[in-house]
């Protein structure tokens, strides 16, 4: 046994006073009289004699001179030399990629990454520093370096691992330029392995420890969905990643809805895969595995898709016949068009809306009208129901306001001409294009859809022939049934940010996340950008348009998967590979320190208690009362 601070033992000597204290401290017999009246003069006497007197057995003494011997101990730090991987400063950086969570160990892997952290801070000697780094999606400092043990344990149990991989070059970054702060600095890997093989040198030695027993494990391993002649094509991948043959049943749920289920065998080291033939309207399919022993990591057990964004843009143009329209339209990314006449079948009677977007071109509305968004142009008299009048034609077109909108946003109005519009009347609409006869465009919402009132014929304007045009029928079409406001792969990682273009009238974003936390941005010029995905599963974004009062609406739908066969290979590694060197598993070859202190100081509180109750009590234990 050793002392890292030796000097103080000095305080031991405090147990000269307390002896002395206990020598000039009087003894007298307690007796019972009868009247104190004869021992004054006794007293008078004996008050007069010296303390001084022969110490005596005394267990108050004893138990005092035992405090102090104990607290004089755990000043002075004793520790015994202990096999450790620290001998100096260390830099240890944590594993917290998403394999860090199976559980072939004790709770998880990353709970016994924790407590070879614990370990190692228990063995850091005295001038010793260490800083500790998690190596996540986006490797941070957990403690920078410090010699205070309190610290290091409190940020290794605040530390939590990441549903994705982990980037492992950053954090091999962090680690070099912590370590190079400090002279013969350890750089310890607490880690299954999987690291990737081109990774740079280390300016400082590197120490692997393993965590992790076995690789039995199966996973979904892809998820995807294409459009056929009859409806959707589903295919699902199981990989098992062990050795061993096994079987798990497969789970199919489409739109919340079970679907199908399956028993699928996947040999050791293969893959099985599965393929399913859905309805065309799937939007959110999600696949589970289940009935599966030997697995040892949940996270890929789970796995979902997004047909077509979760949203239909399908736009039903009702014209007697229009080119100016069906060149728009057929151009409009994120909108498939459709082109029928008035009374066709297509309108269905029950006003049920097979489209997402119907634009009517100077042809009187169906009755009931659809349940959808719809374009109106040039409104026919008679022909709008209760949504809007029409009580004239005007000629003086020529436009006095137009409305700060985003729907106007890039459109040069002032060199277009109209010959004539109609008068129409509506009052839930907001004027955008205001004429010197009336409104030309007006926007506003009835019975929770949007609706778009074009005043006027095309082919009584040049509108068609200005670069406005195309313009104008984007940001209409955007607001009514916008398009894709996404581009988020099938195979979208944890971690891997997501661009939203909103359409010229969003005014916000807004995420709803796996487990129903919500992420809100406003929209400014550019893309707004994602990049909270660190959980796995199924994404809502919604769009808020402040022209319509700032109610939101679905804009789609994307998934996060951990599609990543490294993290699902979960065999523990016997080397990672580090520049051109191969490091191998760690051996305890250096010499810690081992403290025990803290020891000392709680059993100095207890014998304080018995000392304490020596001197209330006496020396006699306490009694059960028996009944």
């Amino acid at each position: 046994m050793a002392f890292l601070a030796p000097f103080f033992l000095l305080l031991g000597l405090l147990a000269a006073p307390i002896i002395l204290l206990y020598m000039l401290r009087l003894r007298r017999r307690e007796m019972v009289v009868s009247s104190t009246l004869l021992w004054q003069k006794l007293l008078r006497d004996r008050e007069a004699n010296a303390p001084w007197q022969r110490l005596r057995r005394n267990l108050l003494l004893f138990l005092q001179l035992l405090i102090l011997g104990l607290l004089v101990l755990a000043l002075a730090r004793p520790f015994l030399p202990v096999p450790s991987l620290v001998n100096s400063s260390v830099v240890v950086v944590l594993d917290g990629s998403a394999s860090m969570q199976a559980t072939d160990v004790e709770l998880t892997r990353f709970a016994a990454a924790q407590a070879e952290a614990r370990r190692l801070v228990n063995d850091l000697g005295g001038g010793n520093q260490m800083t500790l780094i998690l190596a996540g999606q986006t490797p941070v400092v957990l403690s920078p370096p410090t010699t205070d043990k309190t610290v290091l344990r409190q940020a290794i149990e605040q530390a939590q691992p990441e549903n994705g991989a982990a980037d492992w070059t950053a954090a091999f970054a962090l680690a070099a330029g912590a370590a190079q702060g400090f002279q013969d600095a350890r750089i310890i890997l607490i880690s299954d392995g999987g690291l990737p093989g081109d990774l740079p040198p280390l300016p400082a030695e590197l120490v692997y420890v393993p965590v992790g027993s076995n690789g039995e494990n199966l996973a979904i391993s892809a998820l995807a969905t294409r459009a056929t002649g009859d409806g959707v094509e589903l295919f699902a991948s199981v990989s098992n990643q062990g050795v061993i043959d096994r079987e798990a049943l497969l789970t199919i749920t489409l739109d919340g809805v079970l679907f199908d289920s399956r028993r699928v065998v996947a040999p050791g080291q293969s893959t099985a895969n599965v393929t399913w033939s859905l309805p065309p309207d799937t939007a959110v399919i999600q696949a589970h595995l289940s009935n599966h022993q030997g697995d040892n990591l949940s996270l890929d057990d789970t796995a979902w898709a997004v047909h077509e964004g979760g949203v239909s843009n399908r736009a039903l143009l009702v014209t007697q016949g229009n080119l100016f329209l069906e060149q728009v339209f057929g151009v409009l990314p994120g909108v498939e068009a459709f082109k029928t006449a008035p009374g066709s079948d297509l309108l269905n009677e029950n006003g049920a809306a097979a489209f997402d977007l119907y634009v009517f071109d100077g042809v009187p509305l169906p009755q009931p009208l659809p349940a959808a968004d719809m374009l109106i142009i040039n409104p026919q008299s008679g022909g709008g129901g209760d949504l809007f009048t029409v009580n004239d034609v005007f000629s003086n077109t020529v436009a006095i306001r137009l409305t700060d909108s985003p729907l106007l946003q890039f459109v040069d109005w002032r060199n277009v001409n109209v010959r004539q519009a109609q008068e129409v009347v509506a009052p839930w609409a907001q004027t955008l294009v205001q004429a010197q006869g009336g409104p030309l465009l007006q926007i506003g919402q009835r019975g929770g859809y949007r609706v778009a009132l074009l005043n006027f014929d095309l082919r009584d304007s040049d509108l068609p022939l200005q670069i406005a045009f195309p313009i104008l029928m984007a940001n209409l079409t955007g607001w009514l049934s916008p398009g894709r406001a996404f581009d988020a792969p099938t195979g979208l990682q944890p971690g891997e940010p997501v661009s939203i273009m909103p359409g010229a009238s969003s005014t916000a974003v807004t995420v709803i996340k796996p487990d129903g936390a919500t992420w809100r941005a406003d929209v400014g010029e550019g893309a707004v950008i994602f990049a909270e995905t660190d959980q796995l599963g199924l994404y809502q974004v919604r769009l808020r348009d402040g022209g319509a009062g700032g109610e939101e609406r679905p804009a789609g739908s994307f998934a996060v998967n951990l599609f990543n066969p490294a993290e699902s290979a979960i065999l523990p590694a016997a080397q990672v590979q580090v520049g051109q060197t191969a490091v191998t598993i760690a051996e305890e070859g250096a010499v810690g320190q081992r403290e025990f202190w803290p020891w000392l100081l709680a059993l100095a509180f207890l014998v304080l208690l018995v000392e304490w109750w020596v001197h209330h009590r006496g020396a006699q234990l306490p009694r059960l009362k028996l009944r």
